[in-house]
This record gives structure tokens, sequence and C-alpha cells, in this order.
């Protein structure tokens, strides 16, 4: 069952990855932050999606299985959970059918739910709250630098920034690169290389 209009495939081409690399992020964090949110929205298919190997994979064998007989296997899209009963050991779905815009239930012994990711700030920032920086819509604004605080070299944050560093903010072939950057902050020379230019395409004129 998916939300989603279709099973969207990731973005997987080279080009497209070199949308992580030390370049883009210089780019999209100086873009004004309407934009930037605006493309976090449009980019979730560069970074939230299934692998296309996978999609042909899984058709693969469903063809392959269906060939003697029908597989008791269903793939759902534009499906909403609007609510779930757990009873007896079953558990009872309703679901919504979002383009037809019908309602119906699924009754199932087990559920996994993937529901995606929304950032939560840690209750343990509370204390140091004051010392913190957010932007209009009262989300961390990150710094170039990956801080987050009113000094710009105190509190650094890691893999929230999608809003700020692009799909470069939750990658985790940028990880080394993030972390060196931060190391760098930290002592106030490069412990290790920070990487400056990779890309072969230019993102801004």
């Amino acid at each position: 069952m998916t939300r989603s209009p279709r099973f969207f495939p990731l973005e997987y081409t080279k080009l497209t990855l070199e949308m992580t690399s030390p370049e883009y992020v210089d780019y999209f964090r100086e873009l004004p932050e309407a934009t930037r949110y605006r493309l976090t929205a449009e980019q979730k298919g560069l970074f939230k999606g299934i692998d296309g190997d996978l999609i042909n994979e899984i058709f693969d064998l469903l063809y392959q299985k269906n060939l003697g007989g029908p597989v008791p296997t269903r793939l759902l899209t534009n499906s909403s959970l609007n609510s779930a009963v757990y009873e007896n050991g079953t558990y009872t779905l309703g679901f919504r059918q979002e383009e037809q815009e019908k309602d119906f239930e699924l009754t199932s012994e087990g559920l996994v739910l993937a529901t995606g990711y929304r950032y939560a700030e840690p209750e343990f920032l509370k204390p140091v709250r004051d010392r913190l920086v957010y932007d209009s819509r009262g989300n961390f604004d990150v710094a170039r630098n990956y801080a987050v605080d009113v000094t710009g070299r105190g509190i650094f944050l890691q893999n929230a920034g999608v809003h700020t560093h692009s799909i470069t903010s939750p990658d985790l072939g940028m990880g080394p690169y993030r972390n060196a950057y931060i190391i760098r902050e930290l002592l106030g020379t490069e412990y290790y290389p920070v990487e400056k230019t990779i890309a072969f395409q230019e993102f801004s004129v």
C-alpha cells in the first residue's frame, strides 16, 4: 500500500548525483529561503523512492510466480491509511483511495508502517534553545558550516537540514564531508581534507 500515485523510482543518474556535492551545497545554501523550501518539496524523488533495479526485480518475481497461477499479493497506490484497529490478532485497516475518493477496508494479521520521517526538535535542546537560530518557519537556520547557534561556531547539526543544505543533508555518502567540515570548524584547522569541487556541472550563473 502506498499513498503515492505510483511506486516512484529514485532518480539516480550520475549528473543528478552531482547534487550531492560541495558545489551544490554552496549553491543551494545561497538561494532565498522560500526557493529552498519549494525545491525541498520538489526534490523528494532524488532521495525518497525505491531503487529502480529493485522495482524491476519485484515485478519480474511476481511475473514468474504468476505463471503458475494468481499470486496472493496486492500492490495498491493512491491509498491513505486513516484508521487501524487491532482485535483478536487481526488488524482492520481503513483506507481511502484518493483519486477515486472511495473508502475501503482491509484485514491483516501483520502490519508494517513505513510512514516516512518528520523531524522533531529533541527535548534535550530546551535548556539551550535561546542560543539556537531559527528561520521564518521555525526550523533551524543551519549555517553553511552546519552551525545552528548564535555564535555560528558552537552547536552543529547533522542530517536535519534538507531545507538549508538540500539532499546532501541526509545523504550517507556526504557524511564524511560533513564530518570533516564540522571538525575543521571545531579545531580551527583542516585536520581531514575538505573537498571543495567534485562536480562537472555548474549550478549557478
